[in-house]
């Protein structure tokens, strides 16, 4: 066994400094709410043992390459499937308990949270590799005291770190369209918004209980060519439950005639969403639907309409 390029003392230290720096910044991109699968405080002890896990892979990532210890750079590899590991079991637990929620979140709502929950891992380890490598290049290079080590490695997390925050902001819909408050009426046993037909409702008591608590919105592309995202179904559906789990349902499980559905005026190239909330607030309802992230498979779908739609 060859003898190891660096004194023991530097391994130890950077490989603290650069553990602690890539769980720290784990915390640059988590989003926890009381209101998501899972809940504080699992989801924070869940995430700092991730996190001080996978920042250890990025700390001995660059000693070993020093060291030509090249095996040792599998466990990166290995790292990786646990996070893709992850991600699965995160969509398969999400897709069974959306069987019981009253305003399910839809599978591309799904894919979308389970995708971004394994990216949001890769920040620890490349957080913790450029803290490693930055702390020992400049005690070498330098000879520099600890201190100084340590603070170049702190700037060289926080840039990786700022980096990571900034390529994982998602686009919401308030970006692309604008959302206005739509008339619920009805014709008979049919219930219209804006002139579009929505659904019959038969009950008498169910369409007095529309007029009386239920909303309407519509959301309207900014931009005709951006109809194609908010006409995805998923997208729609991802809109809808991200009302619901701020405002609520006023339904229970066996009120099938209380919807909370969408639909399309293809007149005006824009979706109509009509829902009964607990929480009857027109302009949070209206913040919350413009909050909503733009899902990535809703912009590769129907992506043709910039070129299709005469302006």
């Amino acid at each position: 066994m060859t003898e190891s390029v660096l004194n023991e003392a530097l391994f130890r230290h950077s490989f603290i400094v650069a553990v602690l720096l890539g769980t720290l910044c784990r915390f640059l991109v988590l989003r926890i709410d009381d209101k998501q699968y899972p809940m504080r405080p699992q989801d924070y002890i869940e995430q700092i043992i991730m996190a001080g896990l996978t920042s250890s892979l990025g700390a001995i990532a660059f000693p070993a390459l020093m060291d030509k210890e090249f095996a040792a750079l599998t466990f990166l590899a290995v790292g990786i499937q646990q996070f893709q590991g992850l991600s699965q079991q995160e969509k398969i637990t999400l897709n069974n308990i959306d069987d019981d929620e009253l305003v399910p979140k839809g599978v591309a709502y799904i894919e979308e949270i389970s995708s971004t929950y394994e990216v949001r891992s890769y920040v620890s380890l490349f957080s913790a590799l450029f803290a490693s490598t930055t702390y020992i290049l400049v005690s070498k290079r330098f000879d520099a005291s600890i201190w100084i080590c340590t603070g170049a490695a702190v700037l060289a997390a926080l840039i990786v770190g700022l980096i990571f925050r900034k390529v994982l902001r998602r686009n919401s819909i308030g970006d692309i369209a604008d959302i206005k408050e739509a008339r619920i009426y009805f014709e008979g046993p049919i219930m219209k918004v804006n002139d579009v037909v929505i659904t019959n409702i038969g009950l008498k008591s169910t369409r007095d209980k529309f007029l009386k608590n239920g909303i309407a919105i519509e959301v309207v592309p900014k931009d005709r060519k951006d109809f194609g995202v908010v006409n995805d179904l998923g997208q729609r559906d991802a809109i809808i439950h991200n009302i619901f789990i701020h405002t609520g349902v006023d339904k229970d499980v066996d009120e099938h005639d209380i919807v909370s559905t969408s639909k399309v005026d293809l007149k005006t190239k824009s979706v109509l969403i009509v829902f009964m909330p607990i929480l009857n607030d027109m302009e949070l309802i209206k913040k919350v639907a413009a909050s909503t992230p733009i899902l990535e498979v809703s912009k590769g779908k129907q992506s043709d309409y910039k070129n299709l739609i005469k302006q």
